[in-house]
């Protein structure tokens, strides 16, 4: 009996072990239920426990009660929790946030949402609130001044089909796209990221080094830009928020760029008229306009009118300026107006957030607006005892933009010549006036009297007539399956949707001058005194479309375990597929009945004589149809790993394998892996650490590589097809855009990282300094091939580039209380040059001067400006003055001929070196006032001045031809040259591109002020809302201080800068 006693004890000795362990399911979040993902919680004296996942939820096992659970996360008070064995449910930790340690909590790559204490690699987060100082409708502009080593270039020198001007650390490819990737929750997007509404979005992360941005691929050599949207909070009730503002912008100063008087111009064509210049035109087969003084002046030479008459008459004219014209005419006051409403919440099992945003927009010209409606929603929802997480989410934006606005060359009176400026766009009445536009006043009453339409040209009536619209719509499905296998190993399943279509609709109506001019231009006269029309009278429909359907399909492990000694592992690996496929067409109607839906078929093959040249018989009528396709399919292999010891030492490394169907299967099976590994070290928790004044300190290093793919190559043969009607012969043609090359491979961007991470006693400085280095290796360049080869240049991986930089980010508690004062620091430097390029020009000037086709200088930024060396004006006749072989000379055809990139001066680079803005905030009671000064320097750029081809030629020109040199004496006074009796090209030629109009960039400028009045329920009970805030931004304030002379802007050269405006807005939250 006793023996059976035994056995049953002991049996039962194990299962009492057993029944006094019990499972613990719980959730991080802050004060405002906003989940923790990445916090850690331990068991305490054991260290074992588990790191929350991106619900901030988590779930281990307890040995029994009495159990302590220590809960930490950065930024946020640790917490101690003791389990009593008897929970129910879920267990809901709140932390209270602690202002004595970093702000940057967490920060997303788009794979993962990871603490900022455990990343080696360089992320700058962009939060919510600050995301909102800025009043605007897209989301790119709101980064400007707030993300270190990020800035928007401007002055000409972005490459033109960029998706945007942001450049993050500089350059990093030649010929490759050089947007950053941008990257919307978790997935890359590949529409318009001005369709995006910057109501919808929580957070912004910037991954700026390979540690951070190289699981990404060969998609991240740009930096990456992950954006991501707000989701509902578990166990939150419903929040109702709303959004609204009205901004007012002033018209654009068209008086910006300096031009000669009126006075002036009419001066000119009266010299110009005395040497006969006109007389070509007068008798041009093509009908060249002649403007209104010209033609008072021949209808004095002629007898029509007196002398008195034409002086009078001439005059009068010179009061005018059309620009005034403009201004009041085609310029307006713009006006956005901005409403977003958004509701979040959710249960213990089920979160959700749905939003709804309306833009409309009348631009400031006269013309063109536009309007914008988003609807996003996502759902989570926690499964079969919180082991299944499913995230739903849907997208959609659709807007409509009007852009019927006239711009410069519409007013022209010819090719490439200006409208005069003494025209009148309306008459003393205000009445619509005709302009010369194109074609003399005689040929046109001439043609009208035999039944032609009528070929005036009339401005403002243009406008009416017009009807060219955009309309693009997005929609995006994504949905995320999470397994939790084990409390720290979880399985993702990941799919999105997107499709894009842009669609353009220009009809243009048959009163409008373009339709009436190309009837007219293919119009024949019978011989019985018929018309004869190729091209019927009815309104010409436009249609084009640009469409792109994409799948995302992904697989993903992640590792979230605290290991036994303190040590803590985040580990993922994955693969995925990705699928896009884009369409495009154009098409034209020709006698278009909008009513009816009906045209006329058209002959495009036969050639007609011009009606305005008699000469011109080869003349076809314009057929801009076409079709485009292009189908891309990558397939990726990913792992990324940190381990974490002692909440001291830091490791990771990623690496990543693309492979795209851009490439050959030679060039695949090759295989071009991406790495990054990096090293983080917290040396403040060093127990030799004694700086007591400097409690926190860490430092971190990474390497590796991120990569680029320029899609406009191939390793296969492409070739451009154009059909008969675009051939001279009448037959179909193909031309060879790209010969084979299975070599083709990614490019591939080497970066070196060193960062340094701070903060005082008590939290007043805190910020970050880093050091990087870029070597851009495999870059797509150009190399010259043997004549034999019938290909004479094949563009393939031959180019290298280098750069280097450093970041720093400092921010300030200046005073603390009732009236608190922060100031945030930044401060930017990036220098990059071509390091090998195998191509060498023909010619130097055309190549690095005048704007001919982009070819990289070694040893030199790939934006950069260089100039001819001045030698100054000739004393005795006014000719500028270069230098040969030594020599001062006025021989400009050989300058030019005999240039070499080391003969020219350097100027500098074209793009700021260094930049960066200084941001200060005061607090008081309830108001919040934030001033913004940004800084560019280091930059060269290239101010226009006279061009007297221009102004031989009747076009006009730039005011500096009042400071021309005139007589002896005035070379030291000015540079501006003397005018020739007749144009010299190569003179003109070689003055503007001389380093005297060359000057530095460098400036200082006041961005932009919010105003800011918040209250809330803790302060007022009675109030319906939970929280308000009224506020008022006002943008593009001006220049403090620039270096260079003269009234230009310089980042804006080639035309004003944006104008000022005032947003007043509403936001509450309910």
């Amino acid at each position: 009996m006793k023996t059976y006693l035994y056995m049953l004890l002991l049996s039962c000795l194990p299962l009492s072990a057993i029944a006094q362990g019990f499972s613990v399911t719980g959730r991080v979040s802050d004060q405002t239920g906003l989940a923790l993902p990445g916090a850690s919680v331990v068991l305490k004296g054991e260290n074992v426990g588990v790191t929350a996942d991106s619900s901030g939820s988590f779930r281990l096992r307890a040995p029994g009660p009495g159990t302590v659970l220590v809960v930490s996360f950065i930024g946020y008070q640790k917490k101690e929790i003791t389990l009593d064995g008897r929970l129910q449910g879920t267990l809901q930790i709140v932390l209270a946030a602690d202002l004595g340690q970093l702000a940057e909590v967490v920060v997303s790559s788009g794979y993962q949402s990871i603490a900022a204490e455990r990343a080696t690699g360089s992320f700058s987060r962009v939060d919510q609130q600050l995301l909102n100082r800025r009043v605007g409708a897209d989301i790119l502009s709101r980064l400007e001044d707030v993300v270190p080593g990020l800035v928007v270039n401007r002055s000409g020198v972005v490459r033109p089909g960029a998706q945007s001007a942001i450049s993050i650390r500089g350059q990093s490819t030649i010929f490759a796209r050089q947007d950053p990737l941008i990257v919307l929750d978790n997935f890359p997007y590949t529409g318009d990221v001005s369709q995006i509404n910057p109501n919808d979005i929580e957070s912004v992360t910037i991954l700026k080094d390979a540690a951070a941005a190289s699981i990404w691929g060969a998609q991240s050599g740009n930096g990456v830009i992950v954006i991501t949207t707000k989701k509902g909070k578990f166990g939150s009730p419903m929040q109702v928020s709303f959004n609204s503002n009205v901004t007012l912008s002033e018209r654009p100063d068209v008086f910006y760029q300096p031009q000669i008087s009126t006075g002036e111009y009419i001066d000119i064509e009266k010299m110009l008229f005395e040497r006969g210049y006109y007389k070509s035109a007068e008798n041009s087969d093509a009908k060249i306009a002649l403007t209104p003084v010209v033609k008072l002046l021949i209808a004095g030479r002629d007898g029509k009118l007196t002398s008195e008459q034409v002086n009078s008459a001439i005059e009068s004219l010179r009061a005018n300026d059309v620009r005034n014209d403009y201004r009041k005419h085609l310029s307006r006051t713009g006006i956005n107006q901005q409403y977003s409403v958004g509701l979040s919440g959710g249960t213990a099992f089920q979160r959700y957030a749905v939003s709804g945003g309306y833009d409309k927009s009348i631009s400031s010209l006269v013309g063109d607006k536009s309007s914008r409606f988003t609807v996003n929603a996502t759902n989570t929802y926690l499964l079969f005892a919180r082991k299944i997480e499913l995230t739903t989410g849907l997208y959609y934006s659709n807007s409509t933009a009007f852009q019927n606005a006239l711009d410069g060359s519409d007013l022209n009176i010819s090719a490439g010549k200006p409208l005069y400026p003494y025209a009148s766009l309306v008459g003393p009445n205000g009445e619509p006036l005709k302009v010369t536009h194109l074609y003399r006043e005689r040929f046109l009453q001439q043609a009208s009297q035999k039944g032609l339409l009528d070929w005036g040209f009339n401005p403002l009536s243009e406008i009416e007539r017009a009807d060219n619209r955009i309309r693009a719509t997005d929609y995006r499905m994504n949905t995320q399956l999470t397994y939790r296998v084990t409390p720290w190993l979880s399985a993702d399943v990941l799919y999105q949707y997107l499709n894009t279509v842009n669609q353009r609709r220009n009809r243009q109506d048959q009163r409008s001058w373009s339709v009436r001019d190309l009837v007219n231009r293919f119009t024949s006269i019978a011989e019985d005194g018929s018309l004869i029309r190729p091209v019927p009278v009815g309104d010409i429909l436009d249609i084009s479309s640009a469409s792109a359907a994409g799948h995302n399909l992904r697989g993903q492990l992640n590792l979230n375990k605290q290991l036994a000694g303190g040590g803590s592992i985040d580990a993922l690996v994955g693969a995925e597929f990705r699928k896009l496929d884009t369409d495009g067409y154009s098409s034209r109607y020709y006698g278009y009945n909008d009513q009816l839906a009906s045209s006329v078929q058209i002959d495009y093959l036969t050639n007609f004589t011009s009606f305005v040249n008699p000469s011109s018989k080869n003349n076809r009528i314009p057929d801009p149809a076409s079709l485009s396709g292009l189908a891309d399919r990558y397939i990726s292999w990913y792992g990324n790993a940190t381990y974490m010891l002692a909440g001291r030492y830091g490791i990771s490394a990623s690496a990543r394998l693309d492979q795209s169907n851009l490439f050959g299967v030679r060039a695949n099976q090759k295989g071009v892996p991406l790495y990054s590994a990096g090293l983080s070290w917290k040396l403040s928790q060093e127990k030799f650490y004694k700086l007591a004044w400097l409690p926190q300190m860490g430092l971190r290093a990474t390497y590796g590589y991120n990569g680029n793919v320029d899609k406009t190559v191939s390793a296969y043969t492409t070739a451009t097809y154009l059909g008969a009607n675009l051939s001279g012969t009448g037959l179909p043609y193909a031309s060879i855009t790209n010969p084979p090359n299975p070599e083709l491979r990614w490019e591939r961007v080497r970066m070196i990282n060193f960062a340094l991470d701070f903060k005082t006693k008590g939290g007043r400085i805190s910020g970050t300094f880093e050091y990087y280095l870029k070597k851009g290796v495999d870059l797509i360049g150009a190399v010259p091939l043997a004549a034999q080869t019938g290909v004479s240049v094949l563009r393939g991986n031959t180019a290298n580039t280098k750069g280097r930089g450093a970041e720093l980010s400092v921010s300030t508690h200046n005073l603390q209380g009732g009236l608190r004062w922060d100031t945030d620091l930044l401060l930017s430097y990036a220098a990059d040059r071509v390091s090998r390029y195998l191509i060498k020009p023909t010619s130097v000037a055309s190549a690095y001067l005048a704007g001919g086709t982009l070819v990289p200088a070694e040893g030199k930024p790939l934006y950069a400006v260089y100039s001819y060396k001045w030698a100054g004006l000739d004393p005795a006749s006014g000719d500028p003055q270069g230098y040969l072989d030594g020599e001062v000379s006025k021989d400009y055809t050989a300058i030019k001929s005999s240039a070499t990139l080391d003969g020219l001066i350097y100027n500098g680079a074209a793009r700021p070196r260094v930049f960066g803005a200084l941001r200060n905030t005061f607090e008081y009671k309830g108001f919040s006032l934030s001033a913004n000064i940004s800084f560019r320097l280091g930059y060269a750029v290239r101010y226009a001045s006279v061009d007297y081809g221009s102004i031989l030629s009747g076009a006009g020109g730039h005011a500096d031809y009042s400071f021309r040199w005139q007589k002896p004496g005035d070379e030291n006074v000015t540079h501006v040259p003397s005018m020739p009796l007749t144009e010299n090209v190569a003179r003109t030629e070689f003055y503007t591109y001389s380093d005297v109009l060359v000057q530095k960039g460098d400036h200082i400028r006041f961005q932009d002020v919010n105003l800011t009045y918040s209250f809330s329920r803790e302060q007022n009970k009675k109030l319906p809302f939970g929280s308000m805030q009224l506020y008022l931004y006002a943008n593009n304030l001006g220049l403090i201080w620039k270096k260079a002379e003269g009234p230009l802007d310089p980042d804006y050269m080639l035309g004003p800068a944006p104008p000022k405006s005032l947003a007043l807005g509403l936001r509450a939250n309910i």
